[in-house]
């Protein structure tokens, strides 16, 4: 029995942990956009709080989910809430765009 609830504790806060990791959301103002690589299948931009971010995005032949957002964050400064990918690279990933806070 012990065993039992052993196991079930041990899958309750690996799950737990997991939904975490995979929750790569941060809130956001976009200062700058810095501009695209030298192939042109992805740009960089800044925030207010100084971090850079890379959104790829094949030269515009596949634009990810709310990158329109970017550019309109850059103009209005309004917050917008990026999902990253989860590899660890700089500048982050992103993966796709919300407008206003994460939640």
């Amino acid at each position: 029995m012990k065993k039992l609830f052993l196991a079930l504790g041990l899958s309750v806060l690996c799950a737990s942990a997991l939904a975490k990791s995979n929750s790569n959301a941060i809130t956001v103002t976009v200062k700058t956009i810095e501009g695209f690589s030298e192939s042109g299948d992805a740009f960089t931009f800044k925030t207010t709080s100084g971090k850079r971010y890379m959104v790829y995005n094949a030269g515009g032949a596949n634009p990810i989910q709310g990158e329109e957002l970017i550019s309109s964050s850059a103009k209005s400064k309004k917050v917008i809430c990026l999902r990253l990918s989860a590899e660890q690279t700089q500048p982050r990933l992103v993966e796709s765009v919300r407008s206003g806070q994460c939640k």
